[in-house]
């Protein structure tokens, strides 16, 4: 995952292991990885919403899938863990809303399982 000064626009490669520590930027700027407009988020069809605080993911799923969307991608992983499921349940919710969703369901096993939806968006034009 990378992040990104908000100052200089320096971008920085970290692990999830490195997250909720912030770091000095080479501009003197503090960067704390878990503020969203540090994030780079990969538009690579698969949404890891660990990295995410719960009041985050209402903004951020639909504007993710738009921007698949535009980037040609139509099959999408949210993965939003197993835990109590109710991020799954908040994850579906907005899913349902979204006039660009085709359909969603639960991952088959070796993509995650209940911990994570399979989304099918509509091409242009359905």
């Amino acid at each position: 995952m990378a992040i990104i000064c908000p100052n200089c626009q320096r971008q920085y490669d970290v692990t999830l292991f490195e997250f909720g520590h912030s770091l000095v930027c080479d501009c003197g700027t503090v960067v704390n990885p878990f503020e969203t407009s540090a994030l780079e988020i990969p538009i690579d069809g698969v949404l890891d919403l660990h990295t995410f605080r719960p009041s985050e993911v209402k903004d951020l799923v639909p504007e993710y899938l738009r921007a698949c969307i535009q980037n040609k991608i139509f099959r999408i992983r949210i993965i939003h863990g197993k835990g109590t499921g109710a991020l799954r349940r908040t994850v579906h919710s907005i899913l349902k809303k979204m006039a660009e969703v085709d359909s969603f369901e639960p991952a088959g096993e070796e993509e995650g399982g209940w911990g994570a939806t399979i989304v099918r968006l509509k091409r242009s034009g359905e």
